[in-house]
């Protein structure tokens, strides 16, 4: 299926966990993947904490031989170009970083928020998982408005100064 342009973009989540393999899926546990239109995607990453400035240079250059939570963690956002975790003293912030995707340097964003939002959306995200666990399953925005965590990715990250200008148009925003 070709994404087109939409407002009222498909959403789908998928439990990290599941695309890992069986050896080290359990490091991924409560990371969720939230794919907008699907090609854009925010990843979910529960609390830890993040060990300095030069974190991105801590990422274990074989990804594939990590044996803990906070290599995982710290993996899924080197990798990623929008995150979401949980740290209350930043809770309503935002953070840009480099990162760099097969060598290339490009801008990686981090929203915080509280934990107890972080908690209401990990059980959202998991239940929205589990009942459309196919890989293309989705849902519109207009029909899972209600969702906390899907007013936050509105509201937000779509909404943020930050957000990619290239990104936009695929959600139907910006030119």
């Amino acid at each position: 299926m070709k994404p087109s342009p939409q407002y009222d973009f498909p959403i789908s989540v998928r439990n990290q966990i599941w695309e890992e393999e069986a050896e080290v899926a359990p490091l991924y546990d409560g990371i969720f993947e939230v794919q907008l239109n699907f090609t854009i995607s925010v990843m979910f990453i529960p609390a830890f904490e993040i060990p300095d400035r030069d974190w991105v240079q801590q990422v274990p250059e074989d990804v594939d031989k990590i044996s803990t939570e906070l290599e995982a963690r710290l993996i899924t956002i080197a990798f990623s170009k929008y995150s979401v975790i949980p740290n209350d003293a930043q809770a309503g912030t935002e953070s840009l970083f480099q990162r760099s995707t097969l060598g290339i340097p490009e801008p990686g964003l981090i929203f915080y928020v509280t934990s107890e939002a972080f908690a209401t959306f990990s059980l959202e995200l998991s239940d929205f998982a589990e009942a459309l666990p196919a890989v293309h399953s989705s849902r519109r925005v207009s029909e899972v408005a209600d969702l906390e965590f899907v007013q936050f990715l509105v509201s937000r990250i779509v909404e943020s100064k930050h957000f990619s200008p290239v990104d936009l148009p695929i959600l139907g925003r910006g030119s």
